[in-house]
Parts: structure tokens; C-alpha cells; sequence
């Protein structure tokens, strides 16, 4: 039994080293193998590495070189906006004076349009008061002349009544010259109607008014010759049997009288015909001509 004991030390020992011993060597293997393992994942993260940082700096580069064109494409712009509004300013201030220049000139042609219509409305109203004169002068000389002086258009009423009535005034008022113009504008534009015989009739007794027999004949033979139907053949025969006998054509006035008498016989002037025809037939001696 003691021999056993002391043994058992020694053997343990043994084992115990041997063991460790291949332990020892397993853990060296172990730690061996790990390293190299390390070593690769290193190398691996390494290449990783740097692969990244190389596509980095590709990255950088590319973002730095369009930075740089944008700025040289943000200074380009600038330079030609600060040409812009230099130009603007100058254009600005070149259009001013323009407009300066432009309202300097409307000012002076204001004022010579002024004047103008000052000198337009003087001379207007001289050649009125001048034409107004002459008109005057004309109007006495064609009176003189018996010549009748034509009415204004604008003078004329457009509605036939109230141009019969506006020749008619004149008439009555003895304004002779105007009235016949007037009636004789009346039988041009209207010779178709009722009072177109009217109107050629007082065109003739105006001028036996007027003591112008021969014209005033003339006459009132168109009422006989255009209207010879019409109501104012009576009134007409009576004043050229006046007008022929203030001509000392007695002969003729009978004429015209018995006419009247004769071919009028409802008209209420039959009886002045007869009474003047008496009187025609007992001229004074030597008065008739014919």
C-alpha cells in the first residue's frame, strides 16, 4: 500500500505534463490558425478599405470638377447680369432723357397748336365777317340787276309743307328774291305735288310785284304750259291779263281775261274777270298798244 502511494505522485506529474503538454500544443495550433484567419479578414477589410476610399475620391473629384464648372458658370452669369443692368441703367437713363427730350417737344407743339387754333378762329371769324359783306354787297347788286341770289341748302326745310310755308313768308313779307328761290327749289324738288302750280304761280306774280311785267309773263305761262290741269290756272290768267295790259297789250288782256271767264267758270274770280274786262275794253286814248 505505501509503495502505491508513492507512486502515484510521479505518474500524475507525467500525465499531467503530458497533458499539458498537449494542451499547450493545441492551444499554439488553435492560436495559429485564428491569426492567419485574422490576418485575411484584415487584408480583406483593408482591400474593402481602400476600394472605398478609392470610389470616394472618384466621387470627390467628379463632385469637385461640377462645382467648379458651376462656379465658373455662376461667375459667367453674373458677369453678363452685371452687363444686363449696366445696360438697363444706361438704357434707362438714355430712355429718360428721351422722354424728357419727347415731352420738351409736345410741350412746344401744344403751344404751337394753340396758336394755331387762335389764328384759325381769328381768321374764321374775319372771312365770315368779310364773306357776310360780300354777300350783302352781292344780294343789293343782284337786287339792283333783278337777279335772284340762290338759298342755301342748309336753308331749305326738307319736309315740302314747311318749305311751301317758308317761300310763302318770304312772299308776304316782300322779301320777292328769296321767295322765288325758294319756290322754284320747291318745284324741282317737289314739282309732283298739289302745290308745285302754287309755287310756279307766285314765282310769276312776285315779279309783277316787283312791276317786272314781261319776266312775270313768263312766268306764269309755265302754270298754263306744265299745270295747265291744276287749281291755280284761274289766279294766273287774271295777273297776266294784268301783266299784259301794264305792256299796253289791251288785246292780249282781253285774251287772257275771256279765257278766264270762258274755260274757269266755277271759279270765284270769274267776277273780277268780267269787271276788269270792262275796263280793258275802255282803255284811255292812245294807252293800248294792240
Amino acid at each position: 500500500m505505501i509503495s502505491g502511494r508513492s507512486l502515484a505522485p510521479s505518474s500524475s506529474r507525467m500525465v499531467v505534463l503530458v497533458l499539458m503538454s498537449a494542451g499547450l500544443a493545441g492551444c499554439l495550433w488553435t492560436s495559429a490558425s485564428h491569426g492567419s484567419e485574422l490576418d485575411e479578414t484584415t487584408a480583406a477589410h483593408t482591400r474593402r478599405l481602400n476600394e472605398l476610399e478609392q470610389g470616394q475620391a472618384a466621387v470627390r473629384a467628379q463632385m469637385e470638377s461640377e462645382v467648379a464648372q458651376a462656379t465658373a458658370t455662376r461667375t459667367e452669369l453674373q458677369g453678363v447680369l452685371e452687363q444686363a443692368t449696366q445696360v438697363l441703367r444706361r438704357n434707362s437713363a438714355d430712355t429718360g432723357v428721351q422722354v424728357q427730350e419727347l415731352q420738351a417737344q409736345l410741350a412746344a407743339l401744344e403751344g404751337q397748336l394753340a396758336e394755331l387754333r387762335n389764328a384759325n378762329e381769328l381768321l374764321t371769324h374775319q372771312l365770315t365777317q368779310q364773306r357776310g359783306e360780300m354777300d350783302e354787297r352781292i344780294t343789293q347788286v343782284a337786287r339792283k340787276a333783278g337777279i335772284d341770289m340762290p338759298v342755301a341748302a342748309s336753308e331749305i326745310p326738307a319736309d315740302p309743307s314747311e318749305h311751301y310755308a317758308a317761300a310763302y313768308r318770304a312772299y308776304t313779307a316782300a322779301d320777292y328774291s328769296r321767295a322765288r328761290a325758294l319756290f322754284r327749289e320747291y318745284v324741282t324738288r317737289h314739282g309732283n305735288t298739289d302745290q308745285a302750280d302754287n309755287a310756279q304761280y307766285w314765282i310769276g306774280a312776285s315779279y309783277l310785284a316787283e312791276g317786272r311785267p314781261a319776266t312775270a309773263l313768263g312766268e306764269l305761262g309755265k302754270v298754263l304750259r306744265d299745270y295747265a290741269s291744276g287749281d291755280a290756272v284761274d289766279e294766273t290768267l287774271l295777273d297776266m291779263a294784268e301783266a299784259y295790259w301794264r305792256q299796253h297789250a289791251c288785246a292780249d288782256a282781253r285774251t287772257a281775261l275771256e279765257g278766264l271767264i270762258r274755260t274757269q267758270a266755277s271759279s270765284p274770280l270769274v267776277a273780277r274777270a268780267r269787271e276788269r274786262l270792262r275796263e280793258v275794253q275802255h282803255p284811255a286814248r292812245g294807252y293800248c298798244q294792240n
